[in-house]
């Protein structure tokens, strides 16, 4: 089961052991919801106790965090869950290696990565010459991924490449 990072510690709130948590996901709700399990880098599974919302920051309790002071020892901490995928949603590992191709079919090198950007992820494309190009990765450009046959569809602006 591949984990993804999900989220990650921050500084206490109040004083008993409630946190306020950095997202690293478009579902956080769900992510933190009351029950789910999640993983630390160090392996160690954390079950939220409990999760709200105060001004698009995200405060959670965990069962085993009762105290400021237990806040405050876990401050730093990544959090991973179970990837999970939605239609039209895919993962680095998923593209990475992928051919990428113009609409006419033409190659444009491969798929080496997706870098997450604060306003926008970008497809990262290292093409026969060796150079990364960086795509907006946003259905205007990216107009097909096909993961059966291995390959990304790009109708990229000219110049681009």
């Amino acid at each position: 089961m591949d984990l993804v990072k999900v989220g990650q510690v921050g500084p206490p709130r109040g004083l008993k052991g409630e946190v306020l948590v950095r997202p690293f996901t478009d579902y956080p709700a769900e992510r933190f919801q009351v029950g789910a399990t999640l993983t630390t880098a160090a392996g160690e599974e954390w079950t939220v106790a409990s999760y709200r919302e105060i001004k698009n920051r995200y405060c959670l309790t965990f069962s085993h965090i009762n105290t400021r002071e237990d806040a405050e020892s876990i401050r730093g901490s990544e959090l991973f869950a179970p990837e999970t995928s939605r239609e039209d949603e895919y993962a680095a590992a998923q593209l990475a290696g992928l051919e990428v191709l113009s609409p006419e079919g033409e190659t444009l090198g491969e798929c080496s990565g997706l870098e997450m950007g604060g306003f926008q992820d970008r497809l990262q494309v290292t093409t026969a010459a060796g150079q990364l190009v960086e795509v907006p990765f946003v259905k205007a450009l990216v107009t097909g991924i096909d993961l059966e046959n291995g390959v990304i569809t790009v109708d990229a602006p000219e110049g681009l490449f």
